[in-house]
């Protein structure tokens, strides 16, 4: 099974599934990329790569409920892989079709980005904020985008705005869940994962919104 790990307060025991509602509440994930397929289905002129973010969603919840079921060392690299996969992408591709950067341009920004989150990983102790501060370079890219969203006028910007806000209050969760576990034993946690669904969920709308392809609109979905 590997190396065991005891991060979040509503896990007491180790083995499968010490943490059934962190674990459960990932397939919120799949659910926000289920709704992100039957949009793209309906719109002629989705692309790949708004097909591959929906996939990437799934994956993000796949690898977080595969790392809450069984708690390792080795489940948390797979979890962090598809994180980090879907926050690239994403950034790629806003820098792409929103920013008007070419592939190439896209790419050094995905690099300098990686290279600043490294380095608060190395300068900041990794258990600050409950490791939520390993978070803050997405919190000031999404901050970022929305900011640039705003300034081109694009629509799609207040669905950024909506995501940026909704990451803030998930932090806020993921923070506090230590310190909130002796008044109350299930913990926060789950709440990062219920409101980060919806933040991926937000994102991928956002860019598609911003992109400003007559099919991709927003609608009531």
């Amino acid at each position: 099974m590997g190396d065991p790990i005891d991060l979040y307060c509503e896990r007491t025991v180790h083995g499968l599934f010490g943490e059934p509602v962190n674990t459960l509440t990932n397939l919120l994930f799949l659910v926000a990329a289920a709704v992100l397929a039957a949009r793209l289905r309906r719109a002629p002129a989705a692309t790949r790569d708004d097909w591959g973010l929906a996939l990437l969603v799934a994956l993000v919840g796949t690898g977080s409920l595969i790392f809450h079921a069984a708690a390792t060392k080795q489940t948390a690299v797979l979890d962090k892989l598809f994180i980090a996969l879907f926050i690239w992408t994403f950034f790629h591709r806003y820098l792409v079709r929103v920013a008007g950067l070419g592939g190439r341009q896209a790419a050094a920004g995905v690099v300098l980005f990686i290279v600043a989150s490294a380095a608060v990983g190395r300068l900041v102790p990794p258990e600050t904020l409950n490791g939520s501060v390993l978070y803050l370079p997405a919190v000031a890219g999404l901050t970022g985008i929305a900011a640039w969203t705003l300034r081109l006028r694009r629509p799609g910007a207040g669905v950024f705005v909506a995501a940026l806000a909704t990451f803030l209050v998930a932090i806020l969760f993921r923070t506090i869940d230590l310190a909130v576990c002796d008044a109350w034993p299930l913990g926060t946690h789950f709440l990062w994962h219920s409101l980060n669904a919806l933040v991926l969920y937000l994102c991928c709308r956002g860019l598609q919104t911003a992109s400003d392809r007559s099919g991709l609109r927003p609608t009531n979905a």
